[in-house]
């Protein structure tokens, strides 16, 4: 069983196998880090080049394993380009997994075949060709619950989207590592060439610190490209490695195409020396807020965040009177919430305190807002 492939990608290779098609598929290819250690975020960036477009091509940017095993990436899907996430059921969950938080227009459905679990989808954001797009993963512990969130940022639009959190009945079920990066064809067009490449990979320690991913394991799956496997027929058709451009340099994986030649081994190791010691985004900011009570009297907050900076992650409210001390204050709350209400303890306050940290551990500039009477 591969932990990293879709349920349309199990039932159609299912299909494949059945008759003369099984050997047409492209060749299977993973791109694994080396970030050997148990982690609570994961980024990587992907595009796709224009050449590299094929449809029913999955292209998994973040594979991980662990108690809340799952994948997440891009698929040039026959009915719109989409954005994927999902979790697989493990032993260790005390309850099925289920979704907390769907951003517009996403959507999450149990899956079968390789595995069970909970996948989501989303047509409605949309990605291009020669477009970079940052994939975000976090874990976070909610008691004896762990829960992991999706989120996208698009070069071109400069937007960051939530696009889901999910939650597992199992204790810090965090990233296991090394994070796999795939590709794949699942409906045995290996005609037609899939390319995708990859760079600004990171993993965030449980402990703190950050990881690069500076090198990489490239291989392709060797047992389909033999007669009768599903890649017989293109198994001469892959390449991996580095490449370059006004950016810098970036891996790549090509799977398919009648021209498509190998210039490395199976398996190989490729590395990008990397700089810096942590991921360099825009300090996510709060750029709007109000309180004032509400007809019943209880204290009503909204606020709003820039979507071109790095996504809020938790938030932090509290009442504060005329002297600055606290009334009442809130727990954590959630990255996609943007109000919160005062059951009780905040009579009488002049001002509200609004906290948090960023989507990447970063405290977030105070916002401090008079209450309106």
């Amino acid at each position: 069983m591969n932990p990293h492939r879709s349920l349309s990608s199990a039932l159609a290779l299912l299909f494949a196998c059945c008759g003369a098609a099984a050997e047409n598929s492209a060749p299977s290819s993973h791109l694994v880090f080396d970030d050997r250690f148990p982690g609570d975020i994961l980024i990587n960036r992907v595009r796709v080049p224009a050449d590299g477009v094929a449809t029913y091509t999955y292209y998994e940017t973040l594979g991980w394993r662990g108690k809340a095993a799952g994948y997440a990436g891009i698929q040039a899907h026959p009915k719109a380009p989409n954005f994927i996430f999902s979790i697989w059921d493990h032993e260790a969950h005390a309850a099925p997994i289920r979704a907390v938080h769907r951003g517009p227009g996403t959507l999450t459905e149990k899956f079968g075949g390789e595995g069970t679990g909970l996948k989501s989808w989303n047509f409605e954001l949309g990605w291009e060709p020669e477009v970079w797009y940052t994939l975000v993963a976090r874990a976070w512990a909610v008691g004896e619950r762990t829960q992991c969130g999706f989120w996208a940022h698009s070069a071109a639009g400069g937007e960051w989207t939530h696009l889901v959190t999910m939650e597992v009945a199992a204790p810090e079920a965090f990233f296991e590592g090394g994070t796999d990066a795939f590709i794949e064809d699942w409906l045995s067009t290996g005609k037609e060439r899939r390319a995708m490449h990859l760079r600004g990979g990171w993993k965030r320690k449980l402990g703190g610190g950050w990881h690069p991913f500076a090198e990489g394991r490239y291989s392709v799956n060797a047992w389909d490209l033999v007669e009768g496997k599903r890649s017989f027929n293109h198994r001469t058709h892959w390449d991996g490695g580095v490449g370059e451009d006004a950016g810098g340099k970036f891996y790549y994986m090509v799977s398919g195409g009648a021209e498509t030649e190998p210039s490395t081994e199976n398996p190989s190791t490729h590395a990008i020396a990397r700089e810096g010691e942590a991921p360099e985004f825009p300090l996510g900011a709060i750029t709007a807020a109000s309180a004032a009570p509400a007809a019943d009297g209880e204290l009503v907050v909204t606020w709003e965040t820039a979507a071109d900076r790095a996504p809020p992650f938790r938030f932090e409210i509290a009442a504060l009177d005329p002297d600055g001390a606290v009334l009442a204050k809130s727990g954590g709350i959630g990255a996609h919430l943007r109000a919160f209400r005062f059951d009780g303890g905040a009579a009488g306050a002049k001002s509200v305190r609004i906290t948090g940290e960023d989507l990447f551990g970063r405290a977030l500039p105070v916002r401090n807002v008079p209450v309106a009477r």
